[in-house]
C-alpha cells in the first residue's frame, strides 16, 4: 500500500515539476480562458459583467456582459486591460474602444477584441477597466481611470477616479436629417 501511495505521488509531483517549469505549459495556448477582473466605477453608466479572456490562433477575445445603467442608449465604451505578474508587477497595458449598441437599462453579451500583443502566462492577473463611455448625447469620461485600476491591482481599493460628463456633439441623432444649403445669387 505505501509502495502504490509513494509511486502516486512520485508521478505526481513529476507532472507538477514538469508544468511548473516548461516554458509552454507555462503560457496560456490557444483555447485557454483566463479569468479576469473588473474594476467598476459606479459613476460610469456602463459595467461589465462576466469578463473571459480567451486566445485564438490568431487573436485575444474578451466576452462579457455589458449593462447600460443609464437611460441613454450607448455608442461604445474605451477600455483598459492591464495584465500583471504574480509580484505585482505590471507587464502589459492595453487600451481600445469598442462599439456597443446598447439601449438604456439593459444588458447585452458581447465578445470584444483587445490587441494584446504576446503571449499570457497561466500565473498573470487580468483587470479590466472602464475609461470612456460614449452615448447619443452625453460622453463620460474617468479621470484617472488607469491610475485607479493600477492600484486596485495592487490591493488599494479605496482609489476611485472621478468621473466628467461632456455633451456629445459628434455622433448625429437619430431621425435627424441634415438638409442642404442652397445659396442664393
Amino acid at each position: 500500500m505505501n509502495k502504490i501511495l509513494l509511486v502516486v505521488l512520485q508521478a505526481c509531483l513529476a507532472i507538477w515539476l514538469n508544468g511548473s517549469f516548461s516554458g509552454t505549459a507555462n503560457a496560456s495556448s490557444p483555447g485557454q480562458t483566463n479569468a479576469v477582473t473588473f474594476f467598476d466605477v459606479s459613476d460610469l453608466p456602463a459595467r461589465i459583467d462576466e469578463p473571459k479572456l480567451s486566445q485564438s490562433a490568431k487573436e485575444f477575445t474578451l466576452d462579457c456582459a455589458v449593462a447600460n445603467r443609464s437611460n441613454e442608449e450607448l455608442l461604445g465604451i474605451r477600455l483598459i486591460l492591464l495584465i500583471v505578474d504574480p509580484a505585482g508587477k505590471l507587464r502589459g497595458r492595453v487600451t481600445w474602444t469598442e462599439h456597443t449598441d446598447l439601449a438604456s437599462y439593459s444588458i447585452k453579451t458581447f465578445a470584444l477584441h483587445p490587441e494584446i500583443t504576446g503571449d499570457l502566462r497561466r500565473t498573470d492577473q487580468i483587470f479590466l477597466g472602464i475609461e470612456e463611455v460614449f452615448g447619443r448625447e452625453t460622453i463620460w469620461r474617468a479621470a484617472g481611470a488607469e491610475r485607479a485600476l493600477r492600484a486596485y491591482s495592487r490591493g488599494q481599493h479605496d482609489v476611485v477616479p472621478g468621473v466628467r460628463t461632456f455633451a456629445n456633439k459628434y455622433d448625429p441623432r437619430p431621425g435627424m436629417k441634415i438638409m442642404p444649403m442652397i445659396r442664393k445669387n
